[in-house]
C-alpha cells in the first residue's frame, strides 16, 4: 500500500466504517496512521465501567491522537429504552465495585479539559453498569443518582477550562438544586447548546413510591449568560412537570431555538414558569418547537389555562419568531391524580369540542403570523 497515491489510499480510508477494520488499517504504516487517525478518534466513546474510563485516560496520554477528539460520548447504548425498575431483594451491588467505577469516571470526566479540541459532550445514564467481571449489574437507586451527580459534577469542573460548546444529558433524575451546586459555579458557561432529556414523571413515582418526586428543570441549567443560542428540554418517556418549577433567574440574551417535548405549563403564568420563560427571550427567539406539552391544572375544579390564552398571548409578544412547530398530541391539559401522576384532565368545565376549536383557531392565527414574518424575512 506504500506505493499507492496519497488520493487513493484517503479513498479507500473513507469507505471503511468499522472501528476493528479502522484500528487494522491504521497499523499498516505511517500514511494510513496520519489518514485514519482524526477520524478513528473524533468521537471518543466512554461506557459505564472502569476499563472504558482507562482507555479514555489513555488517549488523552498521547497528545497526537487527543488533538483529533471533537465529541465525547457516554454510555450509548443504541436501541436501549430507558427503564426504572423497582429495587428487589435479589438485587446487590458490589459497593467496592461502584467506588472504583465511580472514581474511574470522576477521573476521566474531569480531565476533559486536556481535549484542546474537545466541541461536544453527550451523557447518557442508564440504571446499570459493566462490572469488572462484564457482566451487566443493575443499579440502586442511590448508586444511579449518585454516579449522575459524580459525572455532572466532573464534567462541569472540566468546563471551567475547555472550549466545549455543546453539552447534551438524557434519562436524568432531577433533583433538588442544591443537589447540583457545581452547576452554578460555572459563572461563565462557554455552552452554546444545551439539551436535557428527563425521565418522566411516570418512570419517577414507580420507582420511588411518590408522585411528586420531580426537581426543577432549571436545576441543571447553564447559569445566565450571552452564550447559549439553542435550549433542548426533552421527557421522551411521557409528561414531565415539577410542582416547584423554577426559572426566574434563567435569561439567555442570545437564545434562538426552544425545544420543549412533554413539558408541562403551569396552570397561570408566574415569573417561574414555562410561559414566562418563553416570553422573556421574546427579542431573540426565532424558532419554537413545542411537542406534547400540556398545561397543568391542580384539581378538577380549578379553571384551566387555555391553549388559546396561551397561543394569543404568544402571538403578541414572540415578534420575532420566524418559525413554530406543534405536534397534534400538543394543546392538551393534564391533571395530577393521587393513584397515577399527570394524567390527561377527565373532565374539562366547558365542552371539550369548544375549548378545542378556540385552541386550534388562537394557534393557526399564531401559525399564519409567523408563516406571513418568515416569507417577508425570505
Amino acid at each position: 500500500m506504500k506505493d499507492l497515491p496519497i488520493e487513493l489510499v484517503g479513498a479507500v480510508v473513507e469507505n471503511v466504517f468499522s472501528t476493528l477494520d479502522l484500528l487494522h488499517l491504521r497499523s499498516v504504516n505511517s500514511t494510513c496512521r496520519d489518514l485514519v487517525t482524526p477520524s478513528l478518534f473524533r468521537t471518543v466513546h466512554i461506557q459505564n465501567s472502569v476499563q472504558s474510563a482507562q482507555k479514555c485516560l489513555s488517549i488523552l496520554a498521547s497528545p497526537s491522537v487527543a488533538s483529533h477528539v471533537r465529541e465525547v460520548v457516554y454510555d450509548r447504548r443504541d436501541r436501549a429504552r430507558f427503564c426504572l425498575l423497582p429495587q428487589t431483594t435479589q438485587d446487590t451491588c458490589d459497593e467496592l465495585e461502584i467506588a472504583e467505577l465511580e472514581e474511574a469516571l470522576t477521573e476521566a470526566f474531569c480531565s476533559l479539559s486536556s481535549f484542546e479540541n474537545l466541541q461536544s459532550v453527550t451523557l447518557n445514564f442508564w440504571p446499570s453498569f459493566r462490572s469488572q467481571s462484564d457482566c451487566e449489574t443493575r443499579d440502586h437507586p442511590f448508586w444511579f443518582t449518585n454516579r449522575q451527580l459524580t459525572v455532572l459534577h466532573a464534567v462541569h469542573h472540566a468546563m471551567k477550562s475547555s472550549p466545549i460548546r455543546s453539552l447534551s444529558l438524557n434519562n436524568v433524575a432531577l433533583m433538588s438544586p442544591a443537589s447540583y451546586d457545581f452547576v452554578t459555579s460555572l459563572a461563565n458557561s462557554p455552552l452554546s447548546h444545551f439539551s436535557m432529556s428527563v425521565i418522566a414523571n411516570s418512570e419517577l413515582s414507580s420507582w420511588s413510591g411518590s408522585k411528586t418526586l420531580n426537581g426543577s428543570l432549571g436545576s441543571l441549567l447553564p447559569v445566565p449568560n450571552a452564550k447559549l443560542k439553542s435550549l433542548v428540554l426533552r421527557s421522551p418517556q411521557g409528561p414531565y412537570h415539577s410542582l416547584s418549577t423554577q426559572l426566574r433567574s434563567f435569561t439567555y440574551p442570545s437564545l434562538e431555538t426552544l425545544v420543549l417535548e412533554n413539558i408541562i405549563f403551569d396552570p397561570t403564568p408566574s415569573v417561574d414558569g414555562i410561559e414566562e420563560f418563553i416570553i422573556r427571550h421574546k427579542a431573540t427567539l426565532r424558532r419554537l418547537e413545542l411537542r406534547s406539552c400540556a398545561s397543568y391544572t391542580p384539581t378538577t375544579t380549578t379553571p384551566i389555562r387555555k391553549w388559546s390564552a396561551i397561543w394569543e398571548r404568544l402571538g403578541a409578544e414572540l415578534v420575532s419568531l420566524e418559525v413554530l412547530v406543534v405536534d397534534d398530541a400538543s394543546q392538551g391539559y393534564a391533571l395530577l391524580d393521587a393513584a397515577h401522576g399527570y394524567i390527561p384532565h377527565p373532565s374539562l368545565s366547558e365542552p371539550l369540542a369548544d375549548v378545542t376549536r378556540q385552541d386550534q383557531q388562537r394557534f393557526q392565527e399564531l401559525h399564519d403570523r409567523v408563516n406571513v414574518r418568515m416569507a417577508s424575512a425570505s
